[in-house]
């Protein structure tokens, strides 16, 4: 995938998402959006981050696809190369499971809408502190010294809050998924995500999510239904950015 990297300097320098093919341009520096207004702030926020979103699902499109045919490889009794075997267990680790069925599983991505939504709240839009300083796209907690990570604005009993920062938006949306993908809370989500990727059911499992619970849900379901983010659904990178590296059958 041939993408770009953008450096926001003014906001001309935000590409205008006109149709449903999207250029891949990955934007780093984003501090421009908070000033404007809530229509205009909207549009660029998802010119700047719906992008990064479909970038990180078609590359997480190849892994899965690869795992995919290792996965007959092993039902064939077939051996896997060194290179292979690194892959997945370079998964494996990621995702927290060494079952290969459910391995693929956590692997699926939940609906642009709904990581949208989840953007706009959780941002404000692409106005918080976090998103411009942090990359945190998603408001995720830190609980590690370990982390990247900024001080919180609030405290619980006493105690300082952190949220992570990451080098890029691209690192926030990664971080959000496999955070869907591991959590034990989020089971159900997954499990819903994997027999139905309607985003109006989807919502109701992540009740947990916010401390707001239930009202949370409503603030997703008005967002996603006021903004009509299901039509990003159907967006897709422009095929005239891709590479196509041979992906071998399962047979062969």
């Amino acid at each position: 995938l041939l993408t770009e990297t953008v450096t926001v300097e003014q906001l001309n320098d935000i590409k205008s998402i006109e149709d449903s093919l999207v250029a891949p341009v990955l934007y780093t520096n984003v501090q421009v959006l908070k000033e404007l207004s809530a229509p205009e702030r909207k549009k660029k926020f998802v010119d700047v981050v719906l992008p990064t979103i479909l970038i990180y699902r078609h590359h997480l499109a190849v892994q899965k696809e690869r795992l995919s045919v290792l996965k007959e490889d092993t039902n064939k009794s077939k051996k896997w190369s060194t290179v292979d075997s690194s892959f997945v267990q370079e998964l494996v680790k990621k995702y927290r499971t060494s079952d290969l069925g459910e391995l693929i599983n956590r692997m699926e991505p939940p609906p642009v809408s709904l990581t949208l939504a989840q953007a706009a709240i959780e941002s404000g839009w692409g106005s918080s502190r976090f998103f411009q300083q942090g990359n945190n796209i998603f408001g995720i907690w830190s609980f590690s010294t370990s982390d990247s990570r900024m001080l919180a604005g609030e405290r619980r009993d006493s105690t300082n809050i952190y949220v992570k920062k990451y080098e890029s938006l691209f690192g926030s949306v990664e971080d959000y998924h496999l955070m869907l993908a591991r959590v034990e809370q989020y089971q159900s989500f997954r499990n819903c995500i994997n027999r139905s990727n309607n985003v109006f059911e989807l919502i109701w499992y992540l009740r947990n999510y916010s401390e707001k619970r239930d009202q949370y849900i409503i603030m997703l379901r008005n967002i996603i239904a006021d903004n009509n983010l299901v039509k990003y659904d159907s967006y897709t990178i422009d095929p005239s950015y891709m590479t196509y590296p041979k992906i071998r059958k399962p047979d062969q």
